[in-house]
């Protein structure tokens, strides 16, 4: 792993370099604790990158099974076989023999954003000529540092933030970045998620641009690749945690996947992708992505499990998403069947907004459906409008919130606006006259009732901040004022150690306020 001078800096964190050897002297003594214990299995989360390295490396080099974990809150599901905090006493310094890479299992989990999240086991060997085919794939300066958006315990942020730089002699810049606003670099590459660069592109905050970006998980938006890809070398990255890379794009206007120099891409009657490499510990593997091969390139159809057959036909939630995307009026979209209907939901486009606000949502979904009908005999019966796709840890759409979010027997409000950091967001939404919580309250004069003011609170405060709320314990609740039909609301929620709170305002005074205790 460490094949460079002991004077080599390859590590950045807190404005600080650290060498080879300033690495391996804080990695030794966590080694020999290691050593020391019967357990096997070792435990890492990410919260924290600097930290994740240095107890990964003593994993590798005290020869464990390492597990990453995505969800720190899951550590208390695992027992006690598992060495869940890694001890830093003060130990003599150990030698650090690299073991047999083939010997040494690193356990990844799926994110589970359709099922149950199910364990991926690789050798460091698998992981280790990854990272080595990268280098030679993307020739990328010496001078570059690299810095991260992802998960060091998912397959994308372990293979492009963490294994590519090490084994290749770049500086990781092991300040994880959760906002725009903390990136202070030059110089560098950027291993993020689409998510995380829709934001970037839609707020055009990019002072310091990238000169490479590797990005991975969701397909990313050609708007955001075409904003990006005027001043930096993006990199659209096709693969999973089971088989790794597998394929990538480097242009917004080709939808075709090149495959990577040692991936093999095969299909079965089905057109449903095998694929053949190195980066996995079986022979081939079968994934549930459907694809339509031209030469060696191939683009996605859809995945297999997101085939839809609507009055006795077939049709692709991607391809319903590609026509919804070419209309003027949409951002994004993803569909997903909900019963025997298909679901749309839309992330509009800044004329949409203005059409919505407009005409309203009735006359909207008309015009949506009418482009639609020039494309597809089969279109979307349900809408939902959102301020953005939903998206898990990975970066990946989280289908299960979209899922309830058509499942809510109550009308979504209409969000005009949302902006989000780690402890504050403000979302601009109206409650509009035809949704069915206003339906006999009150037929004269409508206002919207106190309980559904509490369940929105609720709903957009964990979303927001990705956390669980008690529905039941909410204190200092007060209604000032009431809320009318199609009135433009300010809604400002707040995350604290203990509690969130809530208040509806115009900016004037509040509607309400309220606090929901953890």
């Amino acid at each position: 792993m460490f094949n460079f001078d002991d004077k080599k800096i390859i590590i950045k964190h807190k404005n600080t370099d650290y060498s080879v050897k300033e690495i391996k002297d804080m990695i030794s003594p966590r080694v020999v604790w290691l050593r020391k214990q019967y357990r096997q299995k070792i435990l890492l989360t990410a919260e924290d990158n600097f930290d994740f390295i240095l107890n990964f490396l003593s994993g590798i080099y005290a020869e464990k099974e390492i597990f990453l974990l995505t969800d720190i809150n899951k550590i208390d599901t695992f027992d006690d076989s598992y060495i869940k905090e890694i001890k830093n006493f003060d130990y003599e310094i150990a030698q650090l023999d690299l073991p047999d890479e083939n010997k040494i299992f690193i356990n990844f989990y799926t994110s589970g954003s359709t099922g149950s999240p199910k364990v991926i086991k690789k050798t460091l060997h698998n992981l280790v000529i990854e990272a080595k085919d990268l280098m030679k794939q993307f020739a990328i300066p010496e001078k570059f540092q690299f810095l991260t958006t992802a998960k060091m315990t998912h397959m994308f942020g372990m293979t492009f933030a963490l294994l590519y730089p090490l084994i290749n002699g770049y500086v990781i810049n092991a300040d994880i970045i959760k906002f725009p606003e903390e990136i202070d670099a030059e110089n560098y590459v950027f291993i993020s998620t689409p998510s995380f660069l829709d934001r970037m592109a839609k707020y055009d905050y990019n002072p310091h641009p990238p000169r490479y970006i590797f990005t991975a998980g969701d397909r990313l938006n050609n708007k955001t690749f075409e904003y990006f890809e005027k001043k930096s070398q993006v990199v659209e990255i096709y693969g999973s945690t089971e088989s790794g890379t597998i394929a990538y794009r480097t242009s917004s206007s080709n939808d075709y996947l090149t495959p990577f120099d040692k991936v093999k891409i095969l299909t079965d009657e089905n057109s449903q992708i095998i694929v053949k490499s190195d980066y996995f510990l079986e022979k081939e593997l079968k994934l549930n992505d459907i694809i339509e091969k031209t030469g060696e390139s191939f683009k996605i159809l859809g995945r297999s499990d997101r085939l839809f057959k609507v009055q006795e036909k077939r049709i692709s939630a991607v391809e319903l998403e590609n026509i919804l995307d070419k209309c003027e009026l949409v951002e994004n979209s993803y569909c997903i069947k909900t019963g025997e209907k298909i679901g749309a939901a839309i992330v509009l486009s800044e004329l949409g907004v203005e059409k919505f606000l407009k005409f309203g949502n009735i006359s909207l979904i008309k015009e949506l459906k009418a482009f639609m009908q020039k494309y597809s005999e089969i279109i979307p019966q349900r809408w939902r409008f959102l301020p953005e796709l939903p998206k898990n840890s990975a970066g990946k759409t989280d289908r299960k919130k979209i899922e309830r979010i058509f499942s809510l027997n109550l009308s979504m409000p209409f969000v005009i606006d949302k902006k989000s950091s780690k402890d504050e967001a403000e979302l601009k939404i109206i409650f509009l006259k035809n949704s069915n919580f206003f339906k006999g309250h009150f037929p004269d004069v409508p206002i919207l009732p106190g309980v559904v003011q509490l369940f929105f609170a609720h709903f957009f405060a964990e979303d927001a901040f990705n956390i669980n709320l008690s529905t039941n314990k909410i204190k200092k609740i007060k209604f000032s004022r009431v809320i009318k039909p199609d009135k433009e609301v300010i809604l400002k929620l707040k995350n604290n150690d203990l509690s969130s709170d809530f208040i509806y305002t115009d900016n004037e005074s509040p509607f309400s306020s309220g606090t929901f205790i953890k």
